[in-house]
């Protein structure tokens, strides 16, 4: 057995700097030590994406010094070097790994264990089992704030993700013809993509009063003259996303369509502003949804004004109503602001943004040559 038979990704470096931020917030919060199964929080910190299986595969993280891994015995020399971790302890196919990791953590002096919240549930009873008098905690909160804040080499992925996103999304519209369904639209955007190994995709589209629908669940409309086009597509780099929504007509766009078009893109306009003057998630939110509702239409527009994309597609800060944070330097999300008229067709437009000390960076989109196509 190979090490793809347990888990499958791209290992990148672990990196010892999150290492070091992340034992300050255990400090900080008093935690005396971390379970960190496979998942997202272990791909930001070690570099390398996997899926938790019944292969049980976790590090043992303390407030001082370097991790520990615990893996089957078959793959833990491999999955060691590969991670960088060097202290790595086996665990053999007719042994519990639970009691692996029990008697490892009481050689610590720990008394509080903090999980990652998407431990499976039946790992983490286990584990309580056997340390009935200890203290438990979720890590949620820690991870979603480190995480959160973008380094420069998280920023520079994104931004490739987002572009990359932006040119497919163009480059399939560019093919559209009368007659093509919404699964003939996909199979023309898979064609373009041509994922590199592991690398991941999102993908909706939709035509006319679909458009208005959250989400379109259609798949064999046919393309018809005039119709209002929305595709909404995410790509990944190095397993972060981008995630960007265009709207287009497929022809002569109508005039209460380009009414509703510039309202939506005068909302976008002014949340990002909003974000430029380092205003808080909530007041970001406010500043399209007020607009929208200024203008008659704030009732038809129904879902938050963002949300942070990362390693997951959607994760923190979301920028809604009740999100009263600031946005911080670092921070990485979406704008789309959205007008969805039932029974006739929606628009929304959606830019991907990194909160910078200058301002902000943003996707790049020729939309006003997109209107109509």
């Amino acid at each position: 057995m190979s090490l793809p038979f347990i888990v499958k990704g791209e290992f990148m470096s672990f990196n010892k700097k999150r290492l070091k931020l992340l034992q300050e917030q255990m400090r900080q919060h008093k935690i005396q030590c971390l379970v960190l199964p496979l998942g997202y929080n272990f791909r930001w910190l070690f570099g390398f994406l996997g899926e938790q299986t019944d292969r049980f595969t976790v590090t043992l993280i303390e407030q001082e010094g370097p991790p520990k891994l615990i893996a089957p015995e078959y793959i833990k020399a491999e999955l060691s070097e590969k991670i960088g971790i060097d202290d790595c302890i086996g665990w053999q196919e007719a042994e519990n790994p639970i009691d692996v990791l029990t008697k490892q953590i009481s050689y610590t002096s720990c008394q509080s264990i903090a999980f990652d919240p998407r431990m499976w549930f039946s790992d983490v009873h286990r584990i309580a089992q056997n340390f009935q008098k200890f203290e438990y905690c979720s890590i949620e909160e820690i991870f979603n704030s480190l995480r959160s804040i973008k380094d420069e080499e998280e920023q520079k992925l994104l931004l490739k993700a987002s572009q990359k996103t932006v040119d497919l999304i163009i480059s399939t519209l560019m093919e559209l013809e009368v007659g093509l369904t919404e699964t003939d639209v996909t199979s023309i955007f898979k064609e373009k993509l041509k994922p590199e190994k592991d690398e991941k995709f999102y993908l909706e589209v939709s035509y006319e009063e679909n458009t208005a629908k959250l989400p379109s669940f259609s798949l064999n409309t046919k393309l018809k003259k005039d119709n209002v086009v929305v595709i909404d597509a995410g790509v990944t780099i190095g397993d972060y996303w981008g995630d960007i929504t265009i709207t287009s007509v497929f022809g002569k766009a109508s005039s209460k369509f380009k009414e509703i078009y510039k309202i939506v893109k005068t909302a976008n306009s002014l949340a990002k502003q909003a974000v430029i003057e380092n205003k808080r998630a909530c007041e970001v939110d406010e500043a399209a949804r007020a607009y929208i509702t200024k203008m008659g239409y704030g009732k038809y527009f129904t879902h938050r004004t963002g949300h942070g994309i990362g390693l997951e597609i959607h994760e923190e800060p979301y920028i809604v109503q009740t999100n009263p944070n600031p946005i911080i330097n670092g921070h990485t999300f979406t704008i789309e602001p959205g007008i969805y008229l039932p029974r006739k067709f929606g628009v929304r437009i959606e830019d991907d943004i990194i909160k910078t000390e200058d301002g902000i960076l943003t996707s790049i989109v020729p939309r006003e040559d997109l209107l109509e196509i």
